[in-house]
């Protein structure tokens, strides 16, 4: 688990970390800020991050949807998603889970 701190007002919550990600944070030294304690820290990051993985840096909310649409694809659970990004309604996660034209069909198809 990981604690952040998120959006305007600077909610803190915990989220799941993946199992690669936990590998990755490893030999980072604690405790302290993973991503930064600032936001123009953690773009700052986020932007050292992109570079060193040889892709183009979007924005962190890029990351977000990622995560959202990649979750909703994985588990098929708006729910799911919904409380892994903090969302409060699933019509906030609907907007960053982009749904797949294959999801239906593939999960019509054993019926």
């Amino acid at each position: 688990m990981l604690t952040v701190r998120q959006g305007k007002a600077g909610k803190t919550r915990r989220v799941h970390l993946t199992g690669s990600l936990v590998r990755a944070l490893e030999p980072l030294p604690r405790p302290g800020p993973v991503i930064g304690g600032t936001q123009t820290a953690a773009r700052q990051r986020l932007k050292l991050i992109a570079q060193k993985c040889d892709t183009t840096y979007r924005g962190w909310h890029a990351f977000r949807h990622y995560a959202g649409t990649r979750l909703v694809r994985q588990t098929v659970s708006l729910e799911h998603a919904a409380r892994h990004l903090g969302h409060a309604t699933l019509g906030t996660t609907r907007v960053y889970a982009k749904w797949s034209d294959q999801a239906l069909p593939t999960a019509l198809a054993d019926w």
